[in-house]
Formats: structure tokens, sequence, C-alpha cells
């Protein structure tokens, strides 16, 4: 595209704590003699993740692993404890867990202690093993992720006089999330956001909550915003704006992307992790294009192409991704499209139409009518800048509310 346009895009990586709050804590005092309870907390952040309500909400709560030093075996293989809303209490399902019994004739602490405990949710029907190992897969659709917690408290040497152990839930994925920047002068229209080619599977170690492996195959795709409604993903502020996803946040594997940076090109996307982009910009006094098209009928190309293409046109760009992503942590990609700084990459020849779909429209810029090739930056050839910012889930000590 011709360096007169002075348009410019940048995207900037800002790893936010977004809407975090204080953890919430539930006391279980109302066990029976003896019986093994959790004081449970866990971070609460914004609608798709996981709280303490959703806890108490979930008929299958969350599973237990517990290992005691005298036992080969564990001392509790997956047992569920779960929140009885009748009875507004917690509770073991099935089968009680019990406190290692000190009148029993013959008891000998050393015997038992101590006892380690692991905790993870959603429940499910798995084996955790003596090597208190797991592996875990992404679900390619964002309506199917959810938010894994896991949490541990160790080598407890004695029953606790409440009989509750404290439990303190850790998110163990990265979520990522996108906002919008623009002006005044310009209207953007995002169609669809989706982070390329990075891994969905890995294996938690429970024994020091983190990730044992992460992902060396980086071939899946997740889509955070794919054909919504347009009228809800219409951005004309200077001010950083959220953009809704279809499902919420993206939940994805914790991985180091930092050695697939962007080479410029686009022959081989597969070897490159990125953020596409499918959007287009009009002048919000005029209605004027900028990028894309309002109407595929002003196309220059629309009647000797022969297309019967109808409604808007929308670029395909490629942002690169290199990146570390780590557990517990939140990132929000804010994506500036106001004309401050650089452009991302033209990663499709053609025009796309409002279902996403290939069109036979070439892009071209609205005001030359110059083709832009794959490869070129949309706005100008200036390299893409990240300003980042770290900011860990908010977590807090249970035991100091």
């Amino acid at each position: 595209m011709k360096s007169r346009i002075t348009l410019g895009l940048v995207i900037i990586t800002a790893l936010t704590i977004a809407s975090c709050t204080k953890d919430e804590v539930i006391n279980v005092n109302n066990h029976d003699a003896n019986s093994i309870g959790f004081e449970i907390s866990t971070g609460k952040t914004r609608a798709i993740t996981a709280d303490i309500d959703l806890l108490k909400n979930d008929p299958n709560g969350f599973g237990i692993f517990a290992t005691s030093s005298s036992r080969s075996e564990l001392f509790i293989d997956n047992g569920k404890y779960k929140y009885n809303l009748v009875a507004n209490k917690w509770i073991w399902e099935g089968k009680t867990r019990m406190w290692p019994d000190e009148e029993e004739e013959g008891y000998n602490e050393e015997d038992y202690y101590p006892i380690s405990f692991y905790a993870y949710y959603p429940f499910s029907e798995t084996e955790l093993g003596t090597d208190k190992k797991h592996k875990y897969e992404i679900a390619e659709k964002p309506e199917n992720q959810v938010d894994l917690l896991a949490a541990k408290n160790a080598n407890i040497g004695s029953r606790p006089e409440t009989n509750l152990v404290p439990i303190s839930f850790k998110h163990i994925l990265s979520r990522v999330d996108f906002k919008i920047v623009t002006s005044d002068e310009l209207t953007v229209v995002i169609q669809s956001i989706a982070v390329r080619q990075v891994g969905k599977s890995g294996t938690f170690d429970y024994s020091d909550i983190s990730w044992y492996k992460s992902p060396t195959q980086f071939k899946s795709d997740f889509s955070f915003l794919k054909a919504a409604d347009k009228k809800d993903n219409v951005f004309v502020s200077k001010t950083p704006t959220a953009v809704e996803g279809t499902s919420g946040s993206l939940m994805l594997m914790p991985q180091d992307l930092s050695e697939r940076k962007w080479d410029k090109t686009i022959a081989n996307l597969n070897n490159l992790s990125y953020i596409e982009v499918v959007y287009r910009i009009y002048r919000t006094d005029t209605g004027k294009d900028v990028v894309g098209y309002t109407n595929a009928e002003d196309h220059p190309l629309y009647e000797e192409l022969q297309s019967d293409v109808t409604g808007a046109l929308f670029v395909k760009v490629g942002y690169p991704l290199p990146t570390i992503w780590l557990m517990n942590k939140a990132y929000t990609y804010v994506i500036y499209l106001d004309g401050s700084s650089s452009g991302g990459t033209l990663i499709d020849e053609d025009f796309l139409d409002e279902d996403g779909n290939d069109t036979d429209l070439p892009v071209v810029d609205p005001e030359t009518e110059e083709p832009i090739e794959p490869e070129e930056p949309i706005f100008s050839e200036n390299q893409i800048g990240f300003d980042v910012e770290v900011k860990e889930w908010e977590e807090t000590d249970p035991n100091n509310l």
C-alpha cells in the first residue's frame, strides 16, 4: 500500500488481571466428628471463569486425591467433594473420608502422617496415580473450554482441630482476551478473531502445582469471535474496549511461543503462531471506506469479475504471537486501529464476505484502487511493536480475609 496512507496499526499485549476481585472463602464447620473437610477459596473472576459460586452449584463438585507417608497407594483416590444446596453444606459423595482415629487401639501418628491433599476442578472420572501427574487437552470449541483449577496442601502433620484442610485453588491455564482501540474519526467493525497454530495439550504435575510438560505440537486453532452479531462488535472509542468473545474468554494451555516469530512472510503459516483478525474500517463522519468495503458493489472490479457477492467486504490480517503464556495469568491483547503506528500483515489475497467466506474480489486500497498483496502490511511498513504488562490473577490467603 502507498506510504501516503498514514493510518497505522499496532497490537499491544497487556497481561492483565481483568476484573479479578478478592478471593472468596467457604468455612465448612458442620462436619461429622473426625470427617475430613475443606476450607475452600478460589479467585473470583469474570463470566465463565471458576469461582466459589460455580463450585457450589456444580453437582459434581471437585476432585480430591491424598497421599499418606505410610501408604504406597493413594490415601484418597479421586474422592468427590460437593456442595449440598438443600443441607447448605459441603459433603463427600458416597464414602465419607475420615481422619485417622486417634482413639483406635495401637494408633501411631507416624503410621499415617504427614498427609498431603491435592484438589482439582472440574471433577472427572480420572486416575491420577502415585506420580501425581495428569494430562489435559484444551477443547477446540471455546464454548467447551473450562477454567481448570488445582490446589494442594502438603505434609499436614496431624489432624486439624477443626477437621478442615485449607484448600486455595489456582487457575492453571492462561486466559486470553482482546480489546480494540480506534478514534473518533474511524469506525472499526470486527468480524472475527482467532489464535492460530498453538499447542492444546500438556501434563500437569500436582506435586508442585506446575506444568510438567508443555505443548510441543503447535497445530491447534482457537476462535475467540466468529461471525458474531456485527452490531455488538463495532468500535469507535479511543479507550480500549473489550471485544465480547463468542463464549467468553479463551482458556488456553500455558506454553512458550517465543521462538515462533513472524518472519515477514506467510509462505508457511504453519510454522508461525499468530493472531488472525478479520475487520473493516470506514470514516465515522462520511462512511468512506478505509480498509475493506461497506458494500461489495463498490469494489472497482465488481462488474468485471461478474461478482454476485453482497454486503460488506473484510480483510484478513495476521499479527505475530512470539510470547510465553504462563499459568494463572490473564493476557489481554489490545489491538490499535486508530492510525497511531504500525500494521499487521495481509494473509489472504481476497476480501472475505460477511459470513467469513473468501470471495474472488482481490484486496485493494479503497482510496487508490491498487492491489495489496499478501505479506504486505495493511497500512504501512512499520514493524509491529509490543508493550507488555504482567499481572497474576489475584490470590488471597484464605486465613487472612
